[in-house]
This record gives structure tokens, C-alpha cells and sequence, in this order.
């Protein structure tokens, strides 16, 4: 049988990254650009039609089609992402121009979506029917399966469960302008903006921590004074936690998965404190049975073996046109 291969595209707020694989899920090769220091918004497809034909060309391969996980919203009926929170721009032309460019099928998921996808061909969800996936990096967000069926939504934003309202007191915006919502507290980009707040709120306790420059920490910087002991970190996690809590738990009474995986540069890279106790946290929340829950087995390249998925039409909901 002929090995059949895709051009890949996970499309994040801090990078953009495209690849070459193969029906096997091997990724053959992965190129990356830094998404904010586009121009334009039509240089966004210019770069990727440019190394998608130069990874054709160098690996001397057919390519089936093109498959793209992207941060939302999306408009997937116009084929473009629009008034994303973590974009350079309000709205990036997608589906036409590389169409147009590169004379191949393209088909465009939310980036959980296609993350939920790649879970469930090659991934821990494979046997499962109904399995959830969960982003905590610069943003929030989920895709789901339910009865083996792929949620989408009339726009393709389904299970944007970063936007949970997590805080009643509406205390922090969210870059979608939503205030309270678990995004705006547990992300990546909410970290830093959440120990700002807290700060004003705890002067004293601020004023012994580790963390003095606010406006220059990162949420890795909290993990860090927090690993070391830092009573501010801890009061920082220990409320980013209770409204992880809050949003998964709604997750699981929600769909009520087999199998809840996490991925995520923030939550990979703090498995010990964000994911394995979560199922003991959980149960008091819960009406439903606890899924399995466990990070990714697919890393960092989740998005991307999705995106890979579709391009080879494992999915017949996101087909490539």
C-alpha cells in the first residue's frame, strides 16, 4: 500500500509551526516561526505555503492535503481565524489562499479540536468514544468527542471551555473581553496578570516574596518561587488551582469523558502540581463518574499530529476541501 503524506499546522500565539508526515503519525520534519512578528495577515499563508512547497520539494513526496490546528475563534465556514484574544491581527485568511498557493485540499480546525483528533487515531483516547483534551498554555481550551462524534459547533468554536466563568467577583478581563473567565486566572498570559492582582489585594505578603518585579514575571516564574517556598507563589497556585478545579469539573459533569488528557506548555511543564493530584481534587465536585485523566502522551506535538490527521482525512467531520 502507497504511504500517503500531509502538511501539518499548529498555529499558536507565540509560534506558528508546519510539518511533514506520514500516515504512520511520523512527523518527519518541524519548521517554526514566531507568529507576532508577522506583518500582515496575508504573510501568515506566505510563510506557510513557503515551507510546505520546501518540504515538499526537498523530501520528494505526494502530499494529500493540509491539515490546520489554530488558536480560535474561527470562522470555519469562511475558512479564517477572527477576533482571536492571542493574534496579531482580528482576522487571517487561511483556507483560500493556501488553497490557492499550494494547489491542495485544506481543511481548518480549532487547535483543541485538532488536538482532540490526534487523540483519539494516535493518541490516549484510540478506543475510546468519548474523550476530552484540555490546553493550559498561553490560553485555555478543549475538544471533545461524544458517542465517538466530534463536537464542533456552528462556527467551529465548541468547547472553548477557557471562557468557564471561574470568578464570580468578575475580578480580572479576559483578552476576549468575558470577564471571570478561567482563562483569565490559569493560563499562561493569566498567571502573571492574577499575582498582579493579588499583589494590590496582599501588599504585605507581595512585599516578602520572591516575585518583586510583577511587571516583568512570567507563570514560570511563579513555579519557581513556588517550588522554592514562596508563601506569595503559593497563594497564587493555591487559587489557580481551585479555579482548575472549577473548570474541569465542569468539563467532566459537562461531557462526561472515558478519558480527560491535558496538554499545554504550562500544565506539561508543572505535571506535578496541575495534573496528577487533579483527580483527588476533583471528586468533591463531581455527579459523574471520575474519566482517566492524564497529560498527553503526544507532547508538545498534539496540535500537530491532529492537524496531520485531518489532512489525511481520518476525520470525516473537518475534511480537507
Amino acid at each position: 500500500m502507497r504511504k500517503m503524506y500531509g502538511i501539518a499546522v499548529d498555529i499558536g500565539a507565540t509560534y506558528t509551526r508546519v510539518a511533514l508526515g506520514d500516515d504512520a503519525g511520523r512527523l518527519l520534519e518541524v519548521i517554526k516561526f514566531r507568529t507576532r512578528e508577522l506583518k500582515t495577515p496575508d504573510e501568515m499563508s506566505e510563510k506557510i505555503a513557503q515551507i510546505s512547497l520546501d518540504l515538499v520539494r526537498r523530501y520528494g513526496v505526494k502530499v494529500e492535503g493540509v491539515g490546520i490546528g489554530s488558536a480560535g475563534p474561527l470562522d470555519i465556514q469562511e475558512g479564517e481565524i477572527v477576533n482571536s484574544p492571542n493574534m496579531p491581527f482580528k482576522k487571517i485568511p487561511l483556507v483560500k489562499p493556501l488553497r490557492e498557493k499550494l494547489g491542495l485540499p485544506v481543511a481548518l480546525a480549532n487547535d483543541c479540536n485538532a488536538a482532540v483528533v490526534g487523540e483519539k487515531v494516535w493518541g490516549a483516547g484510540r478506543g475510546y468514544e468519548n474523550i476530552v483534551y484540555v490546553t493550559i498554555s498561553t490560553g485555555i481550551g478543549g475538544g471533545a468527542y461524544v458517542n465517538g462524534s466530534l463536537l464542533l459547533g456552528k462556527d467551529g468554536n465548541a468547547v472553548e471551555v477557557g471562557h468557564i466563568v471561574v470568578d464570580s467577583q468578575e475580578r480580572l478581563v479576559c483578552g476576549c473581553g468575558g470577564r471571570g473567565h478561567w482563562e483569565a486566572y490559569s493560563s499562561g498570559s493569566g498567571i502573571p496578570r492574577y499575582a498582579y492582582l493579588l499583589a494590590r489585594e496582599n501588599p504585605d505578603l507581595w512585599k516578602r516574596s520572591l516575585l518583586s518585579s510583577l511587571e516583568e514575571i512570567t507563570a514560570k516564574d511563579v513555579f519557581d518561587a513556588y517550588r522554592k517556598g514562596d508563601s506569595f507563589a503559593k497563594k497564587i497556585l493555591e487559587d489557580v488551582l481551585r479555579y482548575n478545579d472549577y473548570g474541569f469539573s465542569a468539563i467532566i459533569n459537562y461531557f462526561d469523558p472515558e478519558v480527560l488528557t491535558i496538554g499545554g506548555s504550562v500544565a506539561l511543564n508543572n505535571k506535578d502540581i496541575l495534573i496528577e493530584p487533579l483527580e483527588k481534587r476533583l471528586r468533591k465536585y463531581l455527579i459523574n463518574r471520575p474519566p482517566r485523566i492524564m497529560h498527553t502522551p503526544l507532547g508538545e506535538n498534539v496540535v500537530l499530529l491532529g492537524a496531520l490527521a485531518i489532512a489525511l482525512g481520518k476525520e470525516e467531520r473537518i475534511l480537507p476541501r
